[in-house]
């Protein structure tokens, strides 16, 4: 990758993140079709998407800048919308938490999660070269993440996805552009000591204007079971937004005066967070799967690597679903 000053050209050997394959190797493995147009228009979108990230939106971690630049955003992308006024998209703006009550079909969870279980092999973001073949239950590696491609090419996420009710609160927290730029389903096996995202951190590198959305594949009744913990109100707190990872000690008087909590969910349910806010995993005494989604108006840095999606290949009632609201999935589709 060549840098010029803040910005970087990103070449067609370059992945965006570990467990990703670059254009060259996606090429190699058959997953795309190589030429001359197909690099070029990949190049592009590649270059416009990581250079966003990294020379516009890590400019600055401090919440004033990210909220001026993301409202300016916010008008380029739908300039004659006004921000969503309900009042549970003003309460997320405030907490940077919303929750779900069997927003999804226990038994599409289900579908979902036999999927991920057996995928035939899993990476590590946090760990560039690691693979893992064969049965999850085979390896006590702390995170195993489903091959990127293959999850979004999955029906059974795709119509997930597809959620009326998912995509509408979306839209109403970030705005009738609101589209999926990237996701993620992974399952955690107990640790001796927290790992990478088991500390309190904020995810600096997304999108100016971005939602996450967790989806839990098991149930999630106690912190035995990993829940997500969050410190609500702190996206717009001009403390602890360096990008490293902080202790709880740090954190105690925040967590006291803001009421840090964990999220406990049934199959079915959905929450929502603002992750620049403080947050963390908790370490799981049990295996536990969850699949997360990442809204957002601009691409994430990862977008460009996923193939576009053939809706030809998808069940109709997924292409149904998703040519019911096409520009959510304008990154993909």
């Amino acid at each position: 990758m060549v840098q010029f000053g803040q910005a970087r050209f990103f070449g067609l050997d370059d992945t965006p993140e570990a467990g990703i394959k670059s254009y060259r190797a996606q090429v190699a493995d058959g997953i795309r079709r190589d030429g001359p147009l197909g690099r070029l228009s990949y190049l592009a979108r590649a270059n416009y998407a990581y250079n966003y990230i990294w020379w516009l939106r890590t400019r600055s971690n401090d919440p004033a800048y990210v909220e001026r630049a993301g409202r300016i955003e916010r008008t380029l992308r739908h300039p004659i919308a006004s921000r969503a006024t309900s009042e549970r998209a003003a309460r997320f703006r405030e907490t940077d938490f919303h929750f779900e009550s069997a927003m999804l079909a226990p038994d599409l969870v289900g579908r979902f999660t036999e999927d991920l279980l057996t995928q035939p092999a899993y990476h590590d973001p946090y760990v560039s070269g690691f693979r893992h073949v064969g049965p999850p239950n085979a390896s006590r590696h702390p995170f195993l993440y489903m091959d990127s491609q293959a999850l979004f090419e999955n029906e059974h996420f795709l119509e997930i996805c597809a959620s009326e009710t998912l995509i509408a609160f979306c839209r109403e927290a970030l705005g009738p552009s609101a589209a999926l730029s990237w996701a993620w389903s992974w399952i955690t096996h107990p640790t001796t000591v927290p790992y990478q995202n088991q500390n309190w951190h904020r995810d600096c590198a997304e999108p100016l204007n971005f939602i996450r959305v967790f989806v839990p594949l098991h149930p999630i009744a106690t912190r035995d079971d990993g829940p997500t913990e969050l410190i609500p109100g702190t996206s717009g707190l001009r403390q602890w937004y360096d990008v490293r990872r902080f202790q709880d000690a740090e954190l105690s008087t925040i967590k006291e005066e803001k009421g840090a909590g964990v999220v406990l969910a049934e199959v079915g349910d959905v929450y929502f967070l603002n992750t620049f806010a403080l947050h963390r995993g908790t370490p799981p005494q049990r295996p536990r799967a969850i699949l997360s989604l990442l809204v957002s108006l601009g691409p994430s840095h990862r977008t460009p690597s996923i193939r576009k999606i053939d809706l030809k290949k998808q069940p109709e009632r997924v292409r149904r679903a998703i040519a019911a609201h096409r520009g959510f999935f304008r990154h993909i589709i």
